[in-house]
């Protein structure tokens, strides 16, 4: 009876402790895990195919600056436009380090752009058996969690179209994804191995997006011209590809739109806000092959700084069309720009500016005056060499305010010869007066009126500016004295003779007509270039 009750005893200890140990097994295999998701940002791209344009050919490796493809200046009956074609990575200015974090595939050991806080991302989860698990809409803001079972090997996938729109769900037969027109699209992918873990433990993965486009950034540009955007009309073709559907297991583009994107003046955007003369926007490309991109400009309304409009009304019967040839590459950005520059006057081979210069500070310090009426403002005299008005140049040969004018490098101060090739070619007789202030107008001028305030090259009596004392609020106290109206004086950026001290500059007046002149400087090597304080006329170098 005690042998039968032992082994009764140790049958029932062993049948509990074998229903013990399943039972915790089974737990433990069941638990469920907390997946923390983060957002590392977008990859860096390395660009490594020729980019082809019809003004140069250049092969691009991975830059942290945009690389200049082509660059030229090309003219119109009203305007001159600086064309110029960049290409970098899409998000190369934000590069940061990218973590290591559990998930494999796509998240590890990339270097990679910030993405913005607020821009939503799906994320699909799918199991061995390719069965969804989990699909959640998630920001970039911070991390996430995601309750999944442990134990198991999932495959994931994110889309996001790089704004704040919603993801929508998709059909987990056919896990495809219609993306809008000409949306950015990112796609990232990967693995994660979630192993038998206590309750309490977490895992973690890390995205990094890549793009699965191409980004065309259409720049207009009036800063050359000084004024903001009212209305600029356009039209443009040959860019395609803006709307295609992703597969989201293995990444893959398909039903790729061969429509042409149309975009309108609504969708270009401020640059900066503040100021709207500089305008972008964005056409996002699936399309790997030879683009001719054109833009036609039939329009162009800008706003002076001195309040008034600039309309340029021909452009609708003769648009200006700009080209840009060259092959996107997926992943890169592309900025075709436009920078419209105020057109010049042609004189005896000279290109000069239609106003004089002034400095007007703060964003786009340099520009021409908006109308061609005589000024004594302070902001218009210059010393020799002087790239701020009412402050000395500190040398004979460095110092060039219209080097300054945006775009920067097309403009330059005249020299010698270049006054010289219009004086004293031109008679006195070309002398006129305005409210009794004179000015010389040069009647075999090359150019287009309309809209600008002339056709014809005119220096006004402005006269020029002697010092009377020290700076007063960091500028040099000058006076005007009798000269104004009676006298055109600008600078060149010549020197020679007076045993080295003697600079040039235009001379106009009513008695001695037109010609170029010398003044003696005091210059010591060591210190400022002490003259008195003249206008300036830029010309083109362009």
């Amino acid at each position: 009876m005690k042998l039968t009750t032992t082994i009764l005893v140790v049958l029932t200890l062993f049948m509990l402790s074998s229903c013990s140990k399943t039972t915790e097994t089974e737990t433990i295999a069941h638990n469920n895990i907390k997946l923390n998701v983060r957002v590392l940002g977008i990859a860096d791209m390395k660009i490594n195919q020729s980019v082809k344009s019809k003004a140069s050919n250049s092969s691009q490796g991975a830059s942290q600056e945009p690389e200049l493809i082509s660059e030229k200046i090309v003219s119109f009956p009203s305007f001159d436009t600086q064309l110029s074609l960049r290409q970098a990575d899409t998000d190369n200015r934000h590069s940061v380090g990218g973590s290591r974090m559990s998930g494999r595939g796509a998240t590890e050991g990339k270097r990679s752009a910030a993405m913005e806080g607020g821009i939503t991302y799906r994320l699909w989860i799918y199991d061995e058996d390719d069965a969804l698990v989990s699909s959640t809409q998630l920001t970039a803001d911070g991390p996430s969690e995601i309750t999944l079972p442990s134990g198991e090997t999932y495959s994931w996938c994110a889309v996001s179209y790089h704004n704040s729109d919603p993801i929508p769900e998709v059909d987990s037969n056919n896990p495809v994804l219609n993306v809008p027109e000409n949306t950015d699209l990112l796609y990232a992918s990967g693995i994660i191995e979630a192993p038998v873990q206590t309750p309490g433990e977490n895992l973690s993965v890390g995205i990094v997006f890549a793009h699965k486009y191409a980004r065309i950034a259409l720049e207009l540009n009036t800063m050359g011209m000084f004024g903001n955007m009212n209305n600029v009309g356009l039209t443009i073709s040959g860019a395609a590809g803006t709307k295609a559907s992703i597969n989201l297991k293995d990444g893959s583009l398909s039903n790729i739109s061969s429509d042409p994107a149309t975009i309108s003046f609504d969708d270009f955007q401020d640059v900066d806000p503040l100021h709207a003369d500089r305008k972008i926007a964005y056409v996002y490309t699936a399309v790997e092959s030879s683009m001719d991109l054109k833009v036609n400009i039939n329009a162009l309304d800008i706003q002076l700084g001195n309040g008034t409009n600039r309309v340029f009304s021909n452009l609708a019967e003769n648009p200006a069309v700009f080209e840009f040839s060259f092959t996107p590459q997926i992943g890169a950005s592309y900025t075709a720009t436009m920078n419209f520059i105020e057109s010049f006057l042609l004189v005896n081979s000279v290109r000069f500016a239609r106003t004089n210069l002034y400095y007007h500070g703060g964003h786009n310090p340099y520009r021409f005056l908006p109308t061609n009426e005589h000024t004594d403002a302070s902001n218009t005299y210059f010393a020799f060499r002087g790239v701020l008005p009412g402050h000395y140049g500190n040398s004979l040969t460095s110092g060039d305010p219209c080097g300054l004018v945006y775009p920067e490098g097309s403009w330059k101060t005249p020299g010698f010869n270049d006054f010289s090739m219009i004086t004293p070619v031109y008679p006195v007789e070309t002398y006129k007066t305005e409210n009794g202030l004179g000015y010389f107008e040069y009647e075999d001028t090359q150019g287009t009126g309309a809209p600008y305030p002339s056709d014809k090259l005119r220096l006004n009596f402005n006269g020029y500016g002697t010092a009377v004392g020290d700076e007063t609020n960091g500028l040099i106290v000058f006076d005007l004295n009798d000269t104004y109206g009676r006298s055109a004086s600008l600078w060149t950026t010549s020197s020679g003779g007076f045993n080295g001290l003697g600079v040039y500059y235009y001379n106009g007046a009513l008695t001695s007509g037109d010609n170029v002149n010398r003044e003696l400087i005091d210059y010591q090597g060591t210190g400022y270039v002490q003259t008195t304080f003249k206008n300036i006329r830029c010309i083109r170098t362009r």
